[in-house]
């Protein structure tokens, strides 16, 4: 049964779409509270607020008076700390380059002027930096002694199989306002192969401006491709990457998809992701289809059956199920990649993640010198097997009651 949130949702998504869209008729804005409300919580989650606050200025009849000055707020809550965020990605791109160490900007600002020409129309949250694996210790050190701390959870960049199976770690800033995500690829292990080698993208990158100055990054045509990488990688959760991949689409100076096509020749599920990406903002987003789409690139049956899903999930439950797995699997569209992923590679990421892979929360259970880390591969499971059992336990306890 669909929760009520997600009821509220689906009932928005029309609403939401129809200013994704640009599209400037006329709407009949709900009377009743609760739903104008609900809309607000839905352009939240999706953080495309102040894009649609923008886009509500040019309609033929404004929204309800508290539903607007929730927008208004927000907007200039969310232009604040862009800006604030984008001074930072220059001033840590600068600290970085200083120090010999080649570093580009990658999502946050450098999108949001890339596809929307305006800091302040794209909500981010972190900085996304993409450096080269070599350059980690290095960069640790710097941000470290800058007095950012690594995340719970993150990456542990000391540990060479953690740096190998992992593509980012984060840090939280001094003041634990905003956190850096480092990047040396563009996707976790089980994604890798629906992006192109990131190794030849440094070759591209480019320079662009920002209000605050100028920072490096990929090229127009590489940024698009890994949008839409990422995209597919996290199911389409967000409509706000779907709207990057759109305003992008929407550009007159457009793309060259020659040069997309022969940059994903040795990548042919990369280009299943952009097929996908495009068909979805055509569909739901009425981006224009590319007239120079390559062959290569136009959407298979396997691709549409994918978008279908998540598009059928969008309406349902207001957003998508985020499961990538499903949306990564139906691109590669074969029963042997179903077989190697329920027998191989999800048998192999739960052993890494659950037994392997010591965490914060493992050392801060016990603590144990350098000498007698070992221990901590029995202690991991130990502390799951406990920890989960309580939460059964407690689960029961309620059902019991009830």
């Amino acid at each position: 049964m669909p929760s009520v949130q997600a009821k509220q949702f689906s009932r928005q998504v029309p609403t939401l779409l129809h200013f994704l869209r640009r599209e400037t008729d006329r709407l009949d804005w709900p009377a009743n509270e609760t739903e104008w409300q609900a809309f607000a919580r839905l352009c939240e989650y999706h953080q495309v607020t102040p894009f649609v606050f923008c886009q509500l200025k040019a309609t033929e009849n404004g929204p309800p008076a508290g539903l607007l000055e929730y927008l208004r707020r927000r907007f200039y809550e969310i232009s604040a700390r862009n800006y604030r965020l984008a001074q930072e990605a220059v001033d840590l791109a600068s600290l970085l380059q200083e120090q010999g160490i080649p570093v580009l900007a990658y999502k946050g600002p450098a999108v949001a002027m890339a596809a929307y020409g305006n800091l302040a129309l794209r909500q981010f949250q972190d900085i996304d930096l993409v450096i080269r694996d070599r350059d980690l210790s290095k960069t640790m050190d710097l941000l470290t002694h800058r007095g950012f701390d690594l995340a719970p959870h993150s990456c542990q960049p000391d540990n060479p199989k953690d740096v190998s199976r992992s593509h980012e770690a984060t840090l939280s800033a001094p003041d634990k306002t905003f956190f850096i995500d480092l990047h040396w690829r563009l996707a976790p292990e089980q994604a890798q192969a629906f992006c192109p080698d990131i190794e030849k993208m440094w070759d591209r990158i480019e320079t662009i401006r920002l209000p605050q100055g100028n920072v490096d990054t990929f090229c127009r045509e590489d940024l698009f491709v890994a949008l839409c990488c990422h995209g597919a990688v996290h199911r389409w959760g967000r409509l706000k990457w779907l709207l990057d991949v759109a305003e992008i689409l929407r550009d007159p100076a457009g793309l060259n998809w020659d040069r997309i096509e022969t940059m994903t020749f040795e990548c042919p599920l990369a280009r299943s992701a952009i097929s996908l990406a495009v068909l979805l903002s055509a569909d739901l987003l009425h981006a224009p289809m590319p007239v120079a789409l390559p062959i290569e690139v136009q959407a298979a049956e396997r691709v549409r059956v994918v978008a279908t899903a998540i598009s059928a999930e969008l309406f349902t439950r207001g957003h998508t199920t985020g499961n990538n797995h499903t949306a990564l699997l139906g691109l590669e569209g074969s029963i042997a990649s179903w077989i190697d992923y329920l027998w191989v590679r999800y048998p192999k990421w739960f052993f890494e993640h659950a037994i392997v892979r010591i965490d914060a929360k493992d050392r801060a259970l016990i603590s144990l010198p350098q000498q007698l880390d070992f221990l901590y591969y029995i202690i991991r499971p130990i502390r799951l097997v406990g920890k989960h059992s309580i939460r059964a336990a407690r689960l029961a306890e309620l059902s019991t009651r009830r």
